[in-house]
């Protein structure tokens, strides 16, 4: 019996549903954001602003990826050094463990790789009675309204998708007007100032030319970036302020490039507006969901445009706090690229989302730190693989920090799955020849050379290390890290097919599979698996690394039989049981990864609301503590840093759609309470693009598009009955708890139920929009809602 439905299919959101559906999730203030963290969030991939304070004065922190001191303290290889690390362990110093591979290569006096901290624009307007603002999603601007004792000034900012400029047009009501548009350091705090000087920063240069002002600071190992602006009148009560941002890398003439821009800005500053929200217009169109959860879709949809703003082919990679660095400091951590959890974390989102493209810079960008690596793997191990340490800099240059972190060869090992991941999602054949092969084959070395064999035959890793596991402890050192063991297990698999797809053969492919039959198991007791061979989860952990075998590397999962189902399912009860004290922000929402991995949908859930609840500031950015004291961590610091709020995307994301293996699986762990959602256009693996609903806890439909072709695998939606798969060459019918079928390039493919009897309506993208006390969750309110 065929569907009931003939109706026509595959009818996308149009443009006016894509701006009603993010109009109802606007940040909307109501309070100024007097802080710099409540602030509202504009940037474009390279340069970022974030618009605070009352309008006396409007502040604007600004910021630019490619700002970097790149100098670096090189350790002595005569101390710094694998074997030299392996008897400070064993003689348990900690002090002098910590002295010969921290202290004496990170001396704060001395230059260090760090991002630097950049200029405050401030928009004074005199005495501010009232603010009101608006961040739109969709246009990824700013707007609002400042009331003066003089009248009121209503303002638009943005900053330009593609270019290195920010425009603020303002309107007057009334005789109020901008008293004073400045740039400076001068918000910087004694300590990060006295910082600059140490390390031969001069005070930065001022100037005038052709109607601009600008700020240059000149690096004293070479290269400067410059900050101008340029205030234009464009009408008898109407300004315009236009800000430019440039660098050694943007220009050999910074300074001469930005008064150029500035000037040419200005005049088209209508145009470029249209240019701009054309970008965004086409950004929102790649993929969108909705889910019951008011709250939870508007903090989705945040991270989601916060993902648009911090990354873009061509530029540099997500750093700890994007292009949103903490105002008036030295940045916090450097600001640098912290490869054992926070880089990996914030490119999580964009395979499902279907943004591929901006992971281009992540790829690009460690690619050309491989050979780096290969030198400092042979200085400190003494043997050929890639090691690239745990806090980095864009060329690669270290920045010492917890010893057992920078010794992790899980590092670049992680890393490399990021590049796999994309392979997966977009079957690149190129991209895993040229890219992700060397990456993976690289870590995989260094994995191949630490393994020693031991009494039962088994390859064992002898001094291993689970990230932050005793905040860097020389004791909590430990051979076979459960986090380990997943990596090479990762990274065996993945060039086995690998070289299966690139018709590679030979003694490395050999190697490869002799390393996976020799492979010790993972260390395990009743109480799941442990953190090393050492070491059960005897307190409360924030690094899952012990469960990354789960996710997201997916080694380990609950199709692989009782004995693997059970080893889940005691680890993460055990996990529970150790509770969340020690956590952090960031934490939760991989969390929430695992659980839906393990098939606990209202864990997942739970782990999203907490985080929700109690990590996020009116403008959805993380805070790593519990300020608000939820009781769902000790910390109750607030340093921000991006990679939380990209996971939680994530996170929905797989609650909706997973992919793992290859098998296409809907809905897989809405929690109980979520009895409608659907979303369109997410990517699954095998290059497929997939839409689906789910309405009264069934599955309506589901729509898939196949970008290559190949063969579609998918869970069938309806246990123990046909799925009819439609397409242009007609209707197949499946049975089974998988169905699978060829598909051909470009092809559309519409799956329902035999015997459903769908209206148009059912088959037709469906999208909630709210009002009232369900709308405009975020953005700082006079009572707060979050």
């Amino acid at each position: 019996m065929q569907a009931a439905f003939t109706g026509v299919i595959g009818v996308r959101l149009t443009d006016s549903q894509i701006s009603e559906y993010l109009a109802q999730h606007d940040f909307v203030y109501d309070a100024p954001p007097n802080e710099w963290l409540h602030g509202i969030p504009l940037a474009n991939g390279r340069i970022g602003a974030m618009i605070w304070g009352d309008g006396g004065p409007m502040k604007i922190t600004l910021d630019k990826y490619d700002c970097w001191e790149l100098r670096e303290q090189r350790a002595d290889p005569e101390i710094y050094n694998y074997e030299n690390l392996k008897r400070l362990i064993a003689e348990g110093d900690e002090d002098e463990t910590r002295r010969q591979m921290v202290d004496m290569w990170r001396v704060p006096e001395l230059p260090h790789p760090t991002r630097l901290p950049m200029p405050r624009m401030e928009l004074d307007f005199g005495h501010c009675e009232g603010f009101d603002a608006r961040l739109h999603l969709l246009g990824a601007r700013a707007d609002g309204t400042l009331t003066t004792e003089k009248g009121s000034v209503a303002w638009r900012a943005f900053v330009h998708a593609d270019l290195n400029v920010m425009i603020v047009d303002l309107a007057y009501d009334g005789p109020a007007r901008l008293v004073r548009a400045s740039c400076s350091l001068d918000h910087l705090n004694d300590e990060a100032k006295q910082t600059l000087r140490d390390w031969g920063y001069e005070d930065p240069e001022t100037g005038e030319e052709d109607g601009c002002e600008w700020l240059r600071l000149r690096f004293p190992m070479g290269g400067e970036y410059v900050v101008g602006w340029r205030r234009v009148s464009t009408g008898p009560d109407r300004d315009r302020i236009v800000v430019a941002m440039m660098s050694h890398h943007d220009s050999e003439d910074p300074r001469a490039s930005v008064v150029r821009t500035l000037v040419e800005a200005g005049a088209q500053a209508e145009a470029l507006y249209e240019t701009h929200a054309d970008w965004w217009r086409e950004y929102w169109r790649r993929s969108w969901l909705s889910i019951p959860d008011s709250r939870l879709e508007a903090l989705y949809c945040a991270e989601i445009y916060k993902l648009g703003c911090s990354s873009r082919p061509g530029s540099l990679p997500i750093t700890l706090q994007g292009l949103w660095t903490a105002d008036g400091v030295m940045p916090p951590w450097s600001g640098d690229y912290h490869m054992d959890m926070n880089v990996q974390e914030s490119y999580w989102p964009i395979y499902t989302a279907n943004r591929l493209e901006l992971g281009e810079c992540l790829y690009d960008t460690f690619t050309d730190c491989i050979s780096w690596w290969e030198e400092r793997c042979r200085e400190f191990f003494g043997f050929d693989g890639l090691w690239s340490g745990c806090a980095i800099a864009p060329n690669g240059a270290r920045v010492y920090g917890y010893h057992g972190a920078e010794y992790w060869p899980g590092n670049a090992a992680w890393l490399a799955h990021h590049y796999w991941l994309h392979w997966l999602y977009s079957q690149d054949q190129c991209f895993l020849r040229t890219q992700a092969l060397p990456m993976m084959h690289g870590a995989m070395l260094t994995y191949q050379n630490l393994l020693e064999e031991g009494e039962d035959g088994k390859l064992h890793l002898p001094l291993g290390y689970s990230p932050e596991w005793g905040e860097g402890a020389g004791e909590r050192y430990a051979p076979d890290p459960s986090g380990d063991l997943a990596l090479i297990r990762f990274l065996g698999e993945a060039l086995l097919e690998a070289a299966a797809v690139l018709e590679i053969e030979g003694d490395e492919v050999d190697g490869w599979r002799e390393t996976m039959q020799k492979l010790a198991p993972y260390p395990q007791g009743g109480e799941g698996l442990w953190v090393t061979s050492r070491d059960s989860l005897w307190e409360s952990h924030r690094h899952h690394s012990h469960l990354m075998a789960i996710h997201p590397l997916g080694v380990l999962n609950t199709e692989q039989g009782d004995e693997q189902r059970s080893l889940i399912a005691r680890s993460l009860n055990h996990w529970v049981w150790r509770g969340t004290g020690a956590w952090t922000g960031w934490a939760f929402p991989w969390a929430s990864l695992i659980a839906s991995r393990a098939g606990q949908q209202n864990l997942a859930y739970d782990m999203l609301r907490r985080y929700a609840d109690a990590f996020i500031m009116p403008n959805t950015m993380h805070v790593n503590g519990d300020p608000r004291q939820f009781g769902h961590a000790r910390a109750a610091y607030t340093p921000m840093t991006l990679e939380a709020g990209l996971t939680y995307a994530a996170a929905i994301m797989e609650m909706l759609l997973q992919s793992w293996g290859g098998v296409i699986r809907l809905f897989p762990t809405v929690p109980d309470r979520w009895h409608e959602t659907s979303f369109e256009d997410l990517r699954a693996e095998g290059a497929f693009i997939v839409s689906a609903r789910l309405s009264d806890d069934e599955v309506v439909y589901a729509r898939i598009v196949s970008e290559v072709g190949g063969i579609c695998r998918m869970r069938n939606p309806w246990p123990g009955q046909t799925a009819i798969v439609r397409g242009a060459a007609g209707d197949l019918r499946l049975e089974g708890e998988t169905v699978e079928w060829e598909t051909e390039a470009g092809a559309e493919y519409v799956v329902v139920c035999d015997g459903a009897e769908l209206t148009d309506d059912q088959m037709q993208p469906v999208v909630r929009v709210r009002s009232g006390a369900h709308a405009h969750w975020f953005g700082v309110k006079k009572l707060a809602r979050f």
